[in-house]
C-alpha cells in the first residue's frame, strides 16, 4: 500500500496511465486492484499519443484506449489530419469521413448525419465538446456556428457510428461526435491566425495558453469570421452577410497531484440564414452561453468525477412568407436552458474487471415568444443511472457492456395564445438502453468485433409544449408522442497490412427504428383555408437501415499518406406517402479518397468525395405544401498547399469545391467554390 501511495505522489505514473498501459499489454501486466480509468477530458493526450504512437480516447467507456483497440465503427481524426484537410468548419472536416453525410445549406449552415436517416438539423447525431453536450434539446438540432472552439485548437474529433445512448444518454440514437480541444494543463500551445478569400471572407483565431505552474493553467480562445453568403438564386429569406464570434476561457488546476479541477466559460454569437426542415430559410441571430465546472479525484476507491454545466441558447428568427396573394411576416424567438449535473466512479475490481458507475440529473427549459408575446413554455426533468462493465475474458478477448436507465417527466402547461386556455398533457417515460461490444484480437488475422445496442431519441422539448398560435401558424400538441427507439446489431473487422504499411477496416450494421422522429419542423403541414397552417408533431413509424463502411489507408517512407473509403446506408422507410421520407432523403453510396504529401517545409493535400443522389425537401409557398427536390450525384474536391517558412510561421491556401464554381448539393442555395488563404503563427 505504501508503494502505491508513493507512486501516486510522484505524479509520473498515475493510476490513469497504469490502466492505459495495462490495456495495451494486458497479457504481461497485472492491474493493481486499486487502479482506475480516466475520463476522456482529463487524460494527458499528448503523453499517451507519444507513448503509443497513435491517438488515445476514453470517451467510450471512461478508460483510456488506443485507436487500434477501438472497434471499426469508431474513428479518431487527429489535429494533423484536420489541418491537412484545409476545411474552414468542423462539418467541412467531417465531410471527408466515411459513414457521415454533411449537407451544406449555406456558408456556415451545415448538417451532419451518421449512417443515414438524414434531415436538416442532424437530429439523430449527438454532438459534444470536451464531453459536454452542445446539441440543442429544445429543437433537436445542432447549430455548428455557435460551437465555442477554434478549429486550430482542436486536438481530435472522436466519431462513434451507431446508437450509443447507454454511454452518452438520450439522443445518441444515430451516433456521437465528440470534439476535444487542447488541455492547457498538459499542452501549452498558443497561436494566432488570419484568413481571407472569396465571398469577401475574413476571419481569424487567437488562442493564448499558459501553464503558470504544475497546479494551474489557463487558456483564452477568440474566434470569428464574416463573409458574404452564397448567391441566393431564387431562395427567399437568405441573409446576405453571415458572421460568427466565439470566445472561451478555460481554467485548469490541481488541488493535489491526484485531484484536478476545471472551470470554463464561453459565449458565442452568429448571424445566418438557417435552413429548416420544412424546406425554407429563416433569418436567425442566435447566442449561446455556457458554464462548466468539474473536479476529478484519483482515489483508492476509483476515479471520481463530478461535473456540472449549463447551456443557454437564445435566438431570434424572422421569416417572410408570400402566399395566396398575401404577405405573412413571422417572428419567432425562443430560449433554451439546459442544466446538467453528473457524477461517476471508475473502479478496477480485479485484474479482469473494471466497472464505471454513473448518475445524472438534467433540467431543460424552453420559453418561446412571437413579436414580444409569450407563446408558451415547457420544462423537462431527467434522472438517470448507468453502469459500464469491461470484462477481459481472456488475454485477447474483451467484452464491454453498458446499461443505462432514464426517467423523464414533463409537467402540464397552459396555452398562452388560445382561449379558453388549453393545457398540454403531462408525460412520463422510463427508457432502458444498452450497448454490448465483444472484441477478439486474432493477432496476424486481425481484430474482430460484434456489437448490439438499443438507443433512444427524445422528441424535441418544443413538441411537448401546449398548443399555440403565431402568425398564420397554428401549432397543435400531440398527446400520443413517444420517444423513438433503435435496435442495432453490427460486426467489424480491422487488419494491419505490413507489406503496404496500411490498415484495413470494415464495419457492417443493421438497425430498426420504431416511432422515428424528426425536428419540430420536419412534419406534415395542413393548409386550412383561407390562410392558416396547421402543424402537429408526430412519430413517423418504422425505419430500417443496413449498410457499412470500408476503409484502406496507409503511408510511405517518403512522406505520402493516402486513404480510400466506401460507405453505404440503405434506408427503408415504410411511410412512402409522407413528404418527410428518410429513405428518399438519404444518399445510399459515397466514396472518399485523399492524398497528403509532406516534404521538408512544404505540404500538399487533396481530398475528394462522391455521393449518390437523394431527395431534399422544399417549401412551395404558392400552394403551402412540401415538395421533394432531387439532388443528383455529385463530386466535391478540396485541396490545400502550405509552406512552413519558419519554425513558428506557416502560410497556406485552401480550396474547397475546386471541381465546380457552383454546385447543387441540397435543396437550398447552391454552394460555391472557395479559395481561402491563411497566415498562422505559433508561439
Amino acid at each position: 500500500m505504501t508503494a502505491q501511495k508513493d507512486t501516486r505522489r510522484s505524479g509520473r505514473i498515475t493510476l490513469k496511465k497504469m490502466l492505459l498501459l495495462a490495456s495495451a499489454i494486458a497479457s504481461t501486466i497485472v492491474i493493481d486492484a486499486e487502479a482506475s480509468g480516466a475520463q476522456a477530458q482529463t487524460i494527458d493526450y499528448d503523453t499517451f499519443e507519444t507513448m503509443f504512437g497513435e491517438p488515445v480516447t476514453s470517451s467510450a467507456t471512461g478508460k483510456p484506449q488506443r485507436e487500434s483497440e477501438l472497434s471499426a465503427d469508431t474513428q479518431i481524426i487527429t489535429s494533423d489530419q484536420i489541418s491537412r484537410m484545409g476545411a474552414n468548419t468542423i462539418p467541412g472536416v467531417l465531410r471527408m469521413v466515411a459513414g457521415l453525410d454533411v449537407r451544406r445549406y449555406g456558408m456556415i449552415d451545415e448538417n451532419v448525419s451518421v449512417r443515414g436517416n438524414d434531415a436538416a438539423g442532424g437530429s439523430h447525431t449527438l454532438v459534444l465538446l470536451n464531453g459536454r453536450q452542445v446539441y440543442q434539446d429544445g429543437y433537436n438540432f445542432m447549430d455548428w456556428g455557435v460551437l465555442p472552439a477554434a478549429i486550430g485548437d482542436i486536438r481530435q474529433i472522436e466519431i462513434v457510428r451507431g446508437p450509443n445512448s447507454a454511454l452518452y444518454g438520450f439522443n445518441a440514437s444515430g451516433g456521437v461526435i465528440n470534439i476535444v480541444t487542447r488541455d492547457p494543463l498538459y499542452e501549452n500551445r498558443s497561436f494566432v491566425s488570419v484568413k481571407g478569400g472569396s465571398q469577401n471572407y475574413f476571419g481569424g483565431s487567437l488562442v493564448l495558453s499558459h501553464k503558470f505552474s504544475d497546479f494551474f493553467a489557463a487558456k483564452l480562445t477568440v474566434d470569428g469570421m464574416r463573409s458574404k453568403e452564397f448567391t441566393p438564386g431564387n431562395a427567399i429569406n437568405v441573409t446576405p452577410t453571415v458572421m460568427t464570434f466565439k470566445t472561451a476561457l478555460d481554467l485548469r488546476g490541481k488541488i493535489t497531484p491526484n485531484i484536478d479541477w476545471l472551470f470554463s466559460a464561453s459565449a458565442s454569437k452568429e448571424r445566418q440564414a438557417l435552413w429548416l426542415d420544412f424546406g425554407s430559410y429563416v433569418h436567425t441571430e442566435p447566442t449561446m452561453r455556457s458554464l462548466i465546472a468539474r473536479i476529478d479525484a484519483d482515489t483508492s476507491w476509483g476515479l471520481f468525477e463530478i461535473k456540472a454545466y449549463s447551456n443557454r441558447y437564445s435566438t431570434e428568427n424572422d421569416l417572410a412568407v408570400s402566399a395566396l396573394g398575401e404577405n405573412f411576416p413571422i417572428n419567432f424567438d425562443y430560449t433554451t436552458t439546459t442544466t446538467v449535473v453528473q457524477a461517476s466512479d471508475i473502479i478496477a475490481v480485479n485484474n479482469a474487471n473494471d466497472i464505471r458507475l454513473g448518475v445524472e440529473y438534467r433540467n431543460t427549459s424552453l420559453a418561446a415568444k412571437s413579436s414580444g408575446q409569450l407563446l408558451g413554455s415547457q420544462i423537462e426533468n431527467l434522472a438517470a443511472a448507468s453502469a459500464t462493465w469491461t470484462w477481459r475474458i481472456a488475454p485477447r478477448l474483451t467484452m464491454t457492456t453498458a446499461f443505462r436507465l432514464d426517467a423523464l417527466t414533463i409537467p402540464t402547461r397552459s396555452s398562452r395564445t388560445i382561449y379558453p386556455r388549453i393545457n398540454s398533457d403531462s408525460f412520463q417515460y422510463i427508457e432502458p438502453t444498452f450497448n454490448t461490444k465483444l472484441r477478439y484480437d486474432a493477432v496476424d488475422a486481425g481484430i474482430f468485433g460484434i456489437t448490439v445496442a438499443r438507443g433512444v431519441q427524445l422528441p424535441p422539448l418544443f413538441d411537448f409544449s401546449p398548443s399555440t398560435m403565431f402568425g398564420p401558424v397554428n401549432f397543435k400538441s400531440n398527446s400520443s408522442l413517444v420517444p423513438a427507439t433503435t435496435i442495432n446489431v453490427g460486426a467489424d473487422y480491422s487488419h494491419r497490412i505490413p507489406k503496404l504499411n496500411a490498415n484495413f477496416t470494415l464495419a457492417l450494421f443493421a438497425q430498426r427504428t420504431n416511432n422515428m422522429l424528426g425536428t419540430p419542423f420536419a412534419t406534415n403541414f395542413t393548409f386550412v383555408p383561407p390562410a392558416q397552417i396547421l402543424v402537429s408533431p408526430h412519430n413517423y413509424g418504422r425505419v430500417d437501415d443496413i449498410g457499412g463502411e470500408a476503409k484502406l489507408d496507409g503511408k510511405t517512407d517518403f512522406g505520402l499518406h493516402w486513404s480510400i473509403s466506401y460507405a453505404m446506408a440503405s434506408v427503408r422507410d415504410l411511410d412512402q406517402s409522407s413528404p418527410i421520407n428518410f429513405q428518399r432523403q438519404t444518399p445510399v453510396n459515397s466514396v472518399i479518397g485523399g492524398v497528403d504529401y509532406t516534404r521538408k517545409k512544404f505540404e500538399i493535400s487533396t481530398h475528394a468525395r462522391w455521393q449518390s443522389h437523394y431527395q431534399d425537401v422544399q417549401a412551395n409557398f404558392k400552394t403551402l405544401s412540401l415538395e421533394n427536390a432531387m439532388v443528383k450525384n455529385f463530386v466535391t474536391i478540396n485541396a490545400r498547399i502550405a509552406w512552413n517558412f519558419s519554425k513558428h510561421f506557416v502560410i497556406s491556401l485552401n480550396g474547397n469545391q475546386l471541381n465546380a464554381p457552383s454546385l447543387r448539393t441540397t435543396g437550398g442555395i447552391r454552394t460555391q467554390r472557395q479559395l481561402i488563404g491563411m497566415l498562422k503563427a505559433d508561439f
